[in-house]
């Protein structure tokens, strides 16, 4: 089985798998072997810097628009 995410690619730590103090959007920063079939990646939450390892079933892909200064009002 090959890694569904890429390097540098940000993902949503699932909250069920992650406590609420460690959910949030991460960055992929390694690829790491498989467990048991699953492949596993290091990732970093780009908030807090804290790292986590994960297994591809406990992130999913973060959304598009997600990031600072997104948002859906502007300035006047």
């Amino acid at each position: 089985m090959s890694h569904k995410y890429s390097l540098g690619q940000l993902v949503n730590a699932a909250g069920a798998y992650f406590a609420d103090r460690t959910s949030g959007v991460y960055e992929v920063t390694r690829l790491m072997p498989e467990n048991d079939g699953e492949p596993y990646y290091r990732m970093k939450n780009t908030a807090s810097g804290i790292e986590r390892a994960a297994g591809e079933s406990q992130i999913r892909p973060a959304d598009a628009g997600h990031g600072a200064g997104t948002s859906a009002t502007t300035d006047r």
